[in-house]
């Protein structure tokens, strides 16, 4: 009885301390992998002294995008853009975010092409664009594969996520918004494409209560009505029409991919 007493004493010792360790121990993997996202941007050399044109991609695919950006002939699709009169889209320096892992492997070859090229590129794959740093679900479509997988979301309720009977894999989350407001100034010029499905009525908003129009100068968005509920499609509204009114061009944008 005494022995057991002391093994039962014994476990209730040291069973949270190991626990408490594993917290630990997976809480600074997480910030490490957040970090690694914030610190991406201060790893490409740019003049501390001259505005920078910057295009963030938010959904960025295989760099599918940033090819109509830098209209390449072939291009998936085409869109103008915009830029300052004092650089041209090749000048621009490029950030692509994209949370589906499938493209891991082609955001990686793009980058290496593109920095042969001589363009300045960062990468952030498998990270989900939100309004918090830490973990969050994401749910891969497995079915469109002739089109990209284009139906991966943070939304479970979307179409091909149910079709793809996803049950969700737990990946980096970004407050990207507070990633813009940390890598990128006033004097630049920053054009924020955003295409992730559905996940645009949670960021929106948060762009709004976060000042992001501080350094954001366009920012274009593929809205997917379909997957939100009336109230946050209400809410996205009243943050588009605060945004617009400090100053950010929000004009109408469709990839068609």
């Amino acid at each position: 009885m005494i022995v057991n007493r002391k093994f039962a004493l014994l476990c209730a010792i040291t069973v949270p301390v190991f626990v408490l360790i594993a917290t630990f121990y997976n809480t600074e993997l997480l910030s490490n992998a957040v970090n690694k996202v914030y610190t991406g941007a201060s790893n490409l050399a740019v003049d501390p002294n001259k505005p920078r044109y910057i295009f963030v991609d938010l959904g960025a695919n295989r760099a599918d995008s940033l090819e109509a950006f830098l209209q390449h002939e072939g291009a998936k699709f085409e869109y103008n853009f915009p830029e300052p009169s004092w650089a041209k889209h090749d000048d621009a320096e490029i950030h692509l975010f994209e949370a589906n892992p499938v493209f891991n492997a082609d955001l990686v070859n793009a980058k290496q092409r593109y920095l042969s090229a001589g363009k300045k590129i960062q990468i952030y794959p498998s990270t989900v664009c939100d309004k918090i740093d830490g973990l969050r679900t994401f749910y891969l479509d497995t079915v469109n594969t002739g089109q990209d997988f284009w139906g991966s979301s943070t939304y479970a309720n979307h179409n091909d996520v149910i079709k793809s009977k996803s049950n969700g894999t737990e990946l980096t989350a970004v407050n990207i918004a507070r990633w813009l407001l940390m890598n990128t100034l006033p004097r630049d010029f920053v054009v924020v494409k955003m295409d992730i499905e559905g996940a645009e009525y949670d960021l929106v908003p948060h762009f709004a209560e976060m000042g992001v129009w501080t350094v954001v100068d366009h920012l274009l968005i593929e809205w997917h009505e379909n997957l939100p509920t009336e109230q946050a499609k209400e809410v996205a509204k009243v943050a588009t029409l605060k945004l617009k009114s400090e100053g950010v061009q929000m004009p109408d944008y469709s990839s068609g991919a």
